[in-house]
């Protein structure tokens, strides 16, 4: 009986020992990674001189770059018609891009001016896949009347 409560004191003693340090093993670099300083997220997606290119010629109506950049029919259409719409605009800011695999969506804002001289912000969403350029024509601003 003497020898059984021995050895299980010896056995209770490892058990403890090894406890302590899984413990302390999970708790030290859990306490450090919480107390280390942050590195900055920096995840810089430059812009696509294709996509600039593109918005430029497309708020510019400016049909001949549209040809040479291989837009389609309906994009140069939709840039004559949306440039009718508009007094004037700003050059365009880019917001931000996002590249996966083969395409990239480009996020650009401009200030412009409606013919009636309401101030409006509009956007757009450039997307380049396998040389093709699409434009997401921003919405139409609304006429809000009380």
């Amino acid at each position: 009986m003497r020898r059984a409560r021995r050895w299980l004191r010896r056995i209770a003693a490892v058990l403890a020992t090894v406890a302590i340090g899984v413990m302390l093993g999970y708790l030290v670099p859990t306490v450090y990674a919480d107390f280390a300083p942050k590195p900055d997220v920096q995840a810089v997606v430059a812009e696509s001189p294709l996509a600039r290119a593109f918005i430029r010629a497309y708020i510019a109506d400016d049909q001949d770059e549209l040809t040479a950049l291989g837009v389609s029919a309906e994009t140069k259409l939709k840039a004559t018609s949306f440039r009718t719409d508009l007094a004037s605009i700003d050059d365009p800011v880019h917001l931000g891009s996002y590249v996966a695999g083969g395409f990239s969506l480009h996020t650009y804002a401009a200030k412009a001016k409606q013919q009636d001289g309401t101030d409006v912000l509009l956007s757009w969403r450039v997307i380049t896949a396998g040389g093709q350029i699409l434009v997401l024509d921003p919405p139409q601003p609304a006429n809000v009347q009380p």
